[in-house]
């Protein structure tokens, strides 16, 4: 729990698109640190463009404007007007960590990020995957039952779905059938 309020408070991004990839996959939660300065060959946040980005700082001009590249092979160098300069760098990525991003990504672009899950887990990751969503959502649905608390005399009247009478919701046996051999 401490793990997951140090992350959310943590100044971090998600990764939206393939231009990192392989270095850093769709899906993936990276950490920004700002630094006093920046060299070539880190992962940087900037703002260009009204946007905010996750490149390579690939070089420095003479004039101080930063030129900037995703790792995707099929990546060329970045081409914003006006040219990107130190002032708008967020920070330097600290760490990554991969599928941590895919609740965001789901949140705003949930086929993309589907395509992305389908793309890059195994079939055993897949399974993994689901057997823990299900875990939690068993996990959320037995904590739900615990909450019910009963008024001071002892009643759970007013409360939605609940009544005085004590045989609602009393679980019964139920009858089960049996095959008899018949040798």
């Amino acid at each position: 729990m401490v793990l997951a309020l140090a992350l959310l408070l943590a100044n971090h991004a998600y990764i939206t698109t393939p231009s990192m990839y392989p270095t850093i996959q769709p899906g993936s939660m990276v950490l920004i640190q700002p630094e006093r300065s920046y060299h070539v060959g880190e992962v940087i946040e900037f703002r260009a463009n009204g946007l905010e980005w996750i490149h390579r700082l690939v070089g420095i001009r003479p004039n101080g404007s930063l030129i900037t590249k995703g790792d995707n092979k099929q990546s060329t160098p970045d081409v914003f007007v006006p040219e990107t300069r130190r002032g708008d760098v967020v920070g330097r990525v600290s760490a990554t960590i991969p599928f941590l991003g895919f609740p965001e990504l789901f949140a705003h672009h949930p086929q993309y990020a589907l395509s992305w899950l389908r793309a890059e887990l195994s079939l055993a990751r897949r399974l993994e995957l689901m057997g823990i969503a299900c875990a939690v959502g068993v996990l959320i649905l037995l904590s739900g039952r615990n909450q019910l608390q009963p008024t001071e005399e002892g009643s759970t009247a007013g409360l939605p779905g609940r009544s005085d009478d004590p045989s609602v919701g009393v679980e019964r046996p139920v009858p089960v059938r049996r095959r008899r051999n018949r040798d």
